[in-house]
C-alpha cells in the first residue's frame, strides 16, 4: 500500500479505536461541507478548500493544535496532489476500478474486525465514500502510472548503474566538520587541511580530533557504517558512495557545515536484483514523482486566495 492510501486507511483505523462519542450526530453534512468551505489556494482553476485541508489533517492524525503550524506544509501536499491528478488524468492513466473496490473491501473488513461502523466513521471523519474513493484512487492511479514508466529495461538498466544503493552495501566513513557564519572560509580552511592530509602531514583522524567542530571528532571524525539509505542523511552517503577507500572529498557544503568525508572501509552487498526490486520501484517512484511535480509546478497558475 503507498503513503497516500495508507494514511488515509490508518486515520479510519484511528478513528475507529476511539469511537463516537454520545453527543455527535451519526451523520454529518460533508456531501455539501466542501463546496460551502472557504478556498484556499486555486491549482489551475481548481479550489483547494479549508475543508480539504481539515479532512487531510486528519489523514495525517494530526491532532487540532498541531494544524496551524503546519498549515502552510499541508497546502503544499494538497497543491501537489491536485497537480499530480491533473497530470494523470492528462496522460489518461488510471488503475483498475476493481483493484479501488478491492482497497475498499479491506478496509471495511479491517474496521469489521476492530468492531467499528464504516459509515460512522466517514461522517465522523467528515468524508463520504465518493471521496474516499477519491482519495484513494490517487495513488493507485500514480502506481498504474509508475508501472508504464518503469520498464524492465529501465529497471535493469538502474541495477546496472546504481548497484550499491541497493545491493545492501556499506562504507566505514569518517568526517571533519566547520561550521562558521563563513562557509567560503571553512571550504579554504578544509581545502588546505585536505592537501596537508593528502601529503601525510597529518593524519584524517588526527586532523579531525584536531579542528572537526562535530561530536565525532573525539572518535577521529568516525561516522561508523552505513548503507546508501537510512542511518546517513544526504549528502553523506552521495559522497562516501562516490569514493575509494582512504579517498578523501573535496570540502563539500551541507546543512551540517561545510565536510570533508574519507572512505576507511567498505563492504560489497549480496543482494540481487530481485532482493532489491521492491526498494528499486519505490526510490524511481519518488524520484519520478519529484520530477513531474517539478515539472507541473514550473507551468502551473497556482493562486492564493
Amino acid at each position: 500500500m503507498t503513503p497516500i492510501s495508507r494514511a488515509v486507511v490508518f486515520a479510519l483505523l484511528f478513528l475507529g479505536t476511539c469511537g463516537l462519542s454520545a453527543d455527535e450526530p451519526k451523520s454529518t453534512k460533508s456531501k455539501t461541507a466542501k463546496s460551502d468551505s472557504p478556498v484556499l489556494v486555486l491549482v489551475n482553476g481548481q479550489p483547494i478548500t479549508e475543508a480539504d485541508l481539515d479532512n487531510f489533517a486528519k489523514s495525517l492524525r494530526l491532532a487540532a493544535n498541531e494544524i496551524p503550524q503546519r498549515r502552510e506544509q499541508i497546502i503544499e501536499r494538497l497543491i501537489d496532489r491536485q497537480l499530480l491528478r491533473a497530470y494523470l488524468a492528462q496522460k489518461n492513466v488510471s488503475a483498475n476500478p476493481e483493484q479501488l473496490e478491492a482497497h475498499l473491501t479491506r478496509l471495511k473488513t479491517r474496521l469489521k474486525e476492530r468492531k467499528a461502523d464504516f459509515d460512522q466513521l466517514l461522517a465522523k471523519s467528515g468524508m463520504t465514500v465518493e471521496s474516499l474513493r477519491h482519495e484513494l484512487r490517487l495513488p493507485l492511479d500514480w502506481e498504474a502510472f509508475v508501472k508504464l514508466d518503469v520498464t524492465e529495461a529501465k529497471l535493469r538498466d538502474v541495477w546496472k548503474q546504481r548497484r550499491q544503493e541497493f545491493d545492501g552495501s556499506e562504507v566505514q566513513a569518517a568526517q571533519i566538520v566547520l561550521k562558521s557564519d563563513k562557509p567560503a572560509d571553512d571550504e579554504q580552511k578544509l581545502r588546505d587541511l585536505r592537501g596537508k592530509i593528502l601529503d601525510k602531514t597529518i593524519t584524517f583522524a588526527d586532523a579531525a580530533k584536531k579542528h572537526s567542530q562535530a561530536p565525532s571528532a573525539a572518535m577521529g571524525g568516525d561516522l561508523g557504517r552505513f548503507g546508501f539509505r537510512g542511518r546517513q542523511p544526504p549528502p553523506y552517503p552521495q559522497v562516501a558512495f562516490g569514493l575509494k577507500v582512504g579517498e578523501v572529498c573535496e570540502p563539500v557544503r551541507s546543512p551540517f557545515g561545510v565536510l570533508l568525508i574519507t572512505v576507511t572501509e567498505r563492504s560489497e552487498g549480496q543482494l540481487s536484483l530481485e532482493d532489491a526490486r521492491p526498494e528499486i520501484l519505490q526510490q524511481l517512484s519518488t524520484e519520478l514523482q519529484r520530477e513531474v511535480l517539478a515539472q507541473e509546478r514550473a507551468k502551473a497558475k497556482i493562486e492564493r486566495l
